[in-house]
């Protein structure tokens, strides 16, 4: 990766002067609390511990518990230590895009902004299916009456998104209460229930534990991730460069408490051997169990029912705060004139771009047709892609802006140089490790996600010229290629990191006969 040369930051870097007419800065400024951020970070990573249900079978109890203590220590703590210190230095939106971009130029910066705009767009979808299945439930729907909830649903939501971004602070706020009361009763209920071992077994194979640990750890990762996203809004927040710090210090162990707890306590009020029947359905039918099957042990049919309402409002809190974040992601690639430029239009008001809530809910409509399971093997490609490069930005960042020379109320990873190599190695090589791990059949899809990413940019770059329309000087173009000087070793560079990754594809393959 070529990064820029390393300058001091001067007064423009840490606080950007007033963009020009027609770029994001026609969107106002919303004054939202760190509260209000963490809840919204509550909403994009977690809200409410739906998906575990499927780790368990497949890795076992135990080892499901360990994995939901363990990832915040190694996974969502450095994650969310390095988003933050990245946004307190450029508090911007687009959030890792712009970073890339600060630090290894035009190609890496679209790379990361991609990867981004993907994962939403895709993912987006996940949480409409799962309001369409839990809902036919709950209504005895067919597949019409289950389309026609995902449709109002996308369009409520849309509505929202287009009033503002203070009202989706508001909902997500709402919802987060309510769920979090929730998963406090199940905690509550399975403790008063408590009749088994709940780590007994460790593992699901006791024969092959690293295949049980191969098996779960990406739904275990993918259970936290998102705290990246929150910044992708950055440009919009008041005093966004504390705020969002703040935010993530309530944030952080409320999700790990909302995941560990009520898993712990559901695990241990039902009987022994029973985890082998775990599933995302459980509680809502005999055969499968789960959260919901702790209310329906207590309160009858009434809490089966009460329980399939919060799930509903789980992934339709989840999909409001994805479609305000995912909204802004095009946005910014064609502010830079690297995608077409009708998906920077923005409202009257200032409130939102419409466009890109427009197009993201569309997107929806349509990955909701897809298997749960299918849209997250699609984008869980794309956010371990961004994980892997995040921790190499904000060591550059940190070379670029040194500590001394910011405001002394901006947030640093603590520990000095070594603190932030620590995080920033933990976050590249456990989404290394988890990238590689998929079955090697499977390694063709990868390579195309992310070779989906350099299809695009050289497409975009040649077609509106990217940064060097507005800054020819500093970002020349060859005359051979059409693309940036140097893309080409860029873009040599990437595959050799995709060759990187297949070797390691078959060597974890061997290791754990995947």
């Amino acid at each position: 990766m070529q990064a820029q040369e390393s300058r001091p930051p001067d007064e423009h870097d840490l606080f950007p002067p007033t963009p020009p007419e027609g770029s994001i800065g026609n969107l106002r400024k919303s004054n939202i609390s760190s509260l209000g951020i963490a809840f919204m970070l509550f909403c994009l990573v977690s809200a409410g511990a739906f998906g575990i249900e499927e780790i368990i079978p497949t890795a076992g109890p135990g080892l499901t518990l360990i994995m939901l203590i363990v990832l915040p220590f190694v996974w969502a703590r450095p994650i969310s230590r390095l988003v933050a210190e990245a946004n307190a230095i450029l508090p911007r939106e687009g959030g890792i895009y712009a970073w890339a971009k600060e630090t290894f130029g035009e190609f890496w910066g679209f790379q990361a902004g991609w990867w981004t705009s993907m994962d939403t767009y895709i993912s987006s979808g996940a949480y409409i299916a799962m309001v369409g299945g839990y809902t036919s439930q709950l209504l005895s729907l067919d597949d019409g009456g289950a389309f026609v909830v995902k449709l109002l649903v996308v369009g409520s939501f849309t509505v929202v998104n287009l009033v503002g971004l203070v009202e989706v602070e508001r909902i997500s706020s709402f919802f987060s209460v309510l769920i979090i009361i929730v998963f406090g009763l199940a905690f509550v209920f399975g403790m008063a229930n408590w009749q088994t071992n709940p780590f007994d077994p460790v593992f699901a194979e006791p024969a092959a534990p690293m295949k049980c640990i191969a098996e779960s750890i990406s739904l275990g990762i993918w259970m936290y991730c998102g705290y990246e996203c929150i910044a992708a809004m950055s440009g919009e927040y008041e005093d966004s460069s504390r705020t969002v710090a703040k935010g993530f210090r309530i944030a952080l162990p409320l999700i790990a408490l909302s995941y560990i707890l009520p898993t712990l306590a559901c695990l241990a009020a039902y009987p022994a051997g029973s985890w082998v029947n775990w599933g995302i359905d459980g509680g809502f039918t005999a055969d499968v169990l789960g959260y919901g099957t702790i209310f329906s042990m207590v309160l009858g049919h009434t809490g089966v029912v009460l329980f399939l309402v919060i799930a509903i409002m789980s992934q339709c809190t989840i999909y409001n705060t994805y479609l305000a974040s995912g909204s802004r992601s095009f946005w910014v690639l064609s502010e830079d004139n690297l995608f077409p430029k009708f998906i920077r239009k923005v409202d009257k008001s200032g409130r939102s771009p419409y466009v890109g809530v427009l197009t993201i809910a569309i997107s929806s409509l349509i990955f909701s047709q897809f298997d749960f399971v299918a849209i997250i093997e699609m984008n869980i490609v794309f956010i371990l892609a961004r994980y892997m490069f995040l921790g190499f930005i904000v060591m550059r960042l940190r070379k670029m802006y040194p500590v001394s020379d910011r405001p002394a109320d901006r947030y640093v990873i603590g520990g000095g140089k070594y603190g932030v190599v620590v995080y920033s190695m933990l976050a590249c090589v456990i989404a290394t490790f988890a990238l590689c791990l998929n079955p090697l059949e499977n390694f063709a899809a990868t390579v195309g996600f992310l070779a989906s990413g350099v299809v695009a940019y050289v497409l975009f770059k040649r077609i509106y010229g990217g940064l060097s329309i507005d800054s020819p000087d500093t970002n020349p173009i060859d005359p051979k290629t059409g693309l940036a000087v140097g893309d080409m070793r860029r873009i040599g560079l990437f595959a050799l990191i995709i060759v990187g990754l297949f070797v390691l594809n078959v060597i974890l393959n061997a290791a754990f006969l995947l």
